[in-house]
């Protein structure tokens, strides 16, 4: 039997090779299709985003450009304004140099003014109490012209006074109203150490104290109103407080003595009179009613030996003094 024929094998070897070319061939081509299907569904489902992306970004590139021009125009408005205040410091400066040079100025103009209006109130003060004294004096003689012009024209005996020196009174004094032919003491003495007393316990605030009216008493039948003024002594670094001015008040009309019974030897009177020391004045403080009261007084008085002072007073006036006032003049 004759053996098969052997086949070639360079032949069979090709069209395995062959084949295997057209396999992969034919896998690439379905690959290839099915990736190209695959981008053309991104691209067409991704292209109107990208679109819709690409339309905001334009709108705020717009929006972007319109903030820059707004920067640019307020950047040109804030140079500006820098120069306008550049040139204003400019001015303020030359203007606070001719201001300091005024108020210097006027700094010595007004101490010069100072020195002027403080001698020409020197001056007025001298003046004025000047006139306060001339015109107690006037009063005075106004209230003898009067007692004179009214006394009985009867015979009576009369005390020989000295001639009359006065002088102010600088030593103790105590003083007395006469008022509707009645005698009373009043205790300034004593209504000044509780005014004292008063202003020392409420001296806490010395803001609070300037231009203070405050009231102590009674005491035997007055009442004392003062008012508190504070001054400050730089120059020493003290604190001065005292009363500018002060009033006294009757507790009521009709206090007092008598005349008679003032000059009865156990009176209130004589017991105040009996602490009197040589250099103590008695001021008698008299309203236009009770000169015949007041002309007895001074001649007992002068019997004694004490000094008397005068204060004569228009009707319903209270009595009162201040730190611009005169004291009392004693003959």
């Amino acid at each position: 039997m004759p053996r098969p024929k052997p086949e070639d094998i360079s032949t069979a070897g090709q069209d395995s090779f062959l084949d295997v070319v057209t396999n992969i061939v034919g896998i690439l081509i379905i690959l290839v299709m099915v990736v190209g299907g695959r981008v053309q569904q991104i691209v067409l489902t991704a292209a109107p985003q990208a679109r819709a992306k690409a339309a905001e970004l334009e709108r705020e590139l717009v929006d972007l450009d319109k903030a820059a021009a707004l920067a640019e125009s307020e950047i040109a408005d804030l140079a500006e304004q820098a120069r306008t205040v550049a040139t204003a410091a400019t001015f303020a400066g030359e203007s606070r140099v001719a201001l300091a040079t005024a108020v210097a100025a006027a700094k010595v103009e007004v101490e010069r003014r100072k020195q002027s209006t403080d001698a020409a109130r020197v001056k007025a003060a001298e003046a004025a109490a000047r006139r306060k004294e001339l015109e107690e004096e006037l009063q005075r003689c106004t209230l003898e012209a009067e007692g004179i012009a009214h006394a009985p024209a009867t015979t009576k005996e009369v005390l020989a006074y000295p001639t009359p020196i006065a002088r102010t009174v600088t030593g103790e004094e105590i003083h007395f109203q006469i008022d509707q032919g009645r005698i009373a003491p009043i205790p300034l003495v004593e209504l000044f150490e509780l005014a004292k007393t008063q202003t020392r316990r409420h001296s806490g605030s010395l803001t609070a104290m300037v231009q203070r009216i405050e009231t102590v008493g009674p005491v035997q039948d007055f009442s004392l109103d003062y008012v508190i003024e504070v001054k400050i002594d730089q120059a020493r670094g003290q604190v001065l407080v005292r009363s500018r001015e002060w009033v006294v008040r009757p507790s009521g009309p009709g206090i007092g003595e008598t005349l008679e019974e003032a000059l009865q030897p156990q009176s209130r009177f004589r017991r105040v009179l009996a602490d009197v020391r040589p250099d103590t004045t008695v001021t008698l403080w008299c309203y236009p009613d009770s000169f015949e009261q007041f002309r007895a007084l001074r001649e007992e008085l002068h019997r004694l030996g004490i000094p008397t002072a005068g204060r004569p007073m228009p009707e319903g006036a209270p009595i009162g003094g201040s730190t611009e006032g005169s004291k009392s003049v004693v003959q």
